[in-house]
């Protein structure tokens, strides 16, 4: 059987946000999706008149976060917004991680419903190279 269940997967912060702890109540999170930037280098001599690319510039992306709603964590997400890149770790119940520098890029979104839980979400917009470790 391959793959494992996402149960114990946590995710916390380095300094500004969580000195180390790790962030509770997590619902879901969206992992990040690293895009790289396509560069057209099409000229009037392109073979068939087909476009030619090469690529560019690596886009780490962004983690996306539910959370179910609590007032201390929705202070501390209110006031991280827009701060200073921290390292961001993702833990995975096999213990690998996923690291990456970055900062609170969006907060607020959520959903309340008369016979729903009320959740929050927050994106981490990733800065710079990211690493995957195995243990």
């Amino acid at each position: 059987m391959a793959g494992i269940g996402g149960f114990e997967t946590t995710l916390g912060g380095s300094s500004n946000f969580t000195g180390t702890a790790t962030i509770s109540e997590i619902v879901s999170i969206n992992l990040p999706e690293i895009n790289v930037t396509d560069i057209d280098v099409s000229s009037m001599d392109s073979a068939s008149n087909f476009m030619e690319f090469v690529g560019g510039s690596k886009d780490p992306g962004s983690i996306e976060c539910t959370v179910n709603y609590s007032k201390a964590l929705d202070a501390l997400m209110y006031a991280a917004v827009g701060d200073a890149n921290e390292t961001w770790t993702i833990t995975f119940p096999d213990s690998c991680k996923w690291q990456s520098n970055g900062y609170v890029s969006n907060f607020g979104a959520g959903t309340a419903g008369p016979n729903e839980k009320v959740t929050r979400t927050f994106t981490i917009k990733c800065s710079g190279l990211p690493t995957h470790t195995t243990s």
